[in-house]
């Protein structure tokens, strides 16, 4: 910045404007942002307006088209790295962890089986396949969203064991998974079994005992000031003995930016799981309970994911695809678990549940109601026993 000095030039003494001051003031406060965002920090434009008053008006004015701008290069970016995604790594060991074999691939990421070479504890190592330093923001990426997991201590949410860098590569290291994500518990039963463990097709008590653990789980984030930002099946994972786990918390300027490189086309295709107000870039706790429901819905009617493509929506639109869901699955849903769903679905975001524990309490109230509804009646005759062995 100049100082508030005379310049000299050509022998000839001038004085800096106010033009001057408040341009180069500008390009420093927009420097800060800029870094901001690309740190990750998720800066608001609004905020800056505040802190810098004097500016407010131009920083409404000129911020926005810089934002554009750095998102254009943060969509671009991903679609570069997915033609250079490498087949397979050259590498059979990081840190203390021996590879196995591989399990699963994002855009971002390949899941590895891995052992713990001195405890033989079976893990599930995620690695970025380009060196680090070729990818520094995904590192910046990852290293923040992990450290938000292993902030997070509470069963229904998937622990992080280690976060490190051996021979160039990132990764980060989680329990071994026995169980399946929801959207291959979705696929199995679209196919035709029948169960997965104790998680029967059909069984609206379980899946409702399913949403008070994750409820319970999307609340204890929420009271450590966490958003998910990315609830969908593919981050839900559900054991055999029918618990279920969050996983893959996301930053939301990274959330945010994934969904506008699909939306900003002329066709708008947003996914199903994505509550309407996060177009416009407006989340909260209300948000993560859309997010929920929208995912819980298809899992406890088994519908299968190629059904549930995301849906042509702009931002007025007040309906939805899981609306159409719950819908058209009327008549098998439950009522008192359809209503819960439905409250927590809702377009406007001051009618849907305003905590996650309310929606919690909620759904264990429906794994209640559904419980005592299987239970057997009980005859005349055998409750007389009952009766006479309790008077004796």
């Amino acid at each position: 910045m100049r100082e508030n000095t005379d310049l000299v030039l050509d022998g000839l003494s001038t004085v800096t404007t106010n033009v001057d001051k408040n341009r180069d003031a500008l390009e420093i406060i927009a420097s800060r942002f800029l870094e901001d965002h690309r740190r990750l920090l998720n800066p608001k434009i609004e905020d800056y307006a505040r802190l810098h008053r004097d500016q407010a008006d131009s920083i409404r004015k000129v911020f926005p088209v810089l934002l554009r701008l750095e998102r254009k290069r943060d969509t671009a970016t991903p679609r570069l790295r997915q033609e250079q995604f490498p087949h397979s790594l050259p590498i059979t060991r990081l840190a203390q962890y021996q590879l196995h074999t591989e399990m699963y691939r994002t855009a971002t990421t390949i899941a590895y089986r891995a052992v713990h070479t001195h405890t033989a504890a079976p893990v599930t190592i995620t690695v970025v396949p380009w060196k680090a330093d070729d990818v520094p923001r995904l590192r910046l990426q990852l290293e923040r969203q992990t450290a938000i997991a292993r902030r997070l201590q509470h069963p229904g949410i998937m622990p992080v064991l280690h976060v490190g860098c051996d021979e160039g590569y990132f990764f980060y290291v989680t329990p071994a998974n026995t169980g399946l994500d929801g959207a291959a518990l979705m696929t199995r039963f679209a196919g035709g079994a029948e169960h997965w463990g104790r998680v029967v097709r059909g069984d609206w008590a379980t899946f409702a005992r399913l949403g008070v653990q994750l409820g319970d789980a999307l609340n204890y984030s929420h009271q450590m000031g966490t958003l998910h930002n990315d609830i969908r099946p593919g981050n839900v994972f559900v054991s055999r003995s029918a618990n279920a786990r969050l996983h893959n918390f996301q930053l939301e300027q990274c959330a945010q930016t994934a969904l506008r490189k699909d939306f900003d086309h002329n066709a708008p295709m947003v996914p199903l799981y994505v509550a309407p107000e996060c177009l416009t870039g407006n989340r909260d706790e209300r948000s993560d309970i859309y997010s929920l429901s929208a995912t819980l819905l298809p899992m406890a009617t088994q519908s299968s994911t190629t059904e549930l493509n995301p849906v042509r929506r702009t931002v007025g639109t007040s309906r939805t695809n899981s609306r159409r869901l719950l819908r058209r699955e009327g008549k098998t849903v439950p009522r008192c678990f359809s209503q819960v769903l439905q409250k927590a679905m809702s377009a406007d975001p001051a009618k849907r549940f305003q905590s996650a524990a309310g929606f919690a309490a909620a759904l264990d109230n429906v794994h209640t109601t559904l419980t005592e509804r299987t239970r057997e009646p009980v005859g005349l005759r055998r409750r007389g026993r009952t009766w006479a062995s309790r008077l004796c």
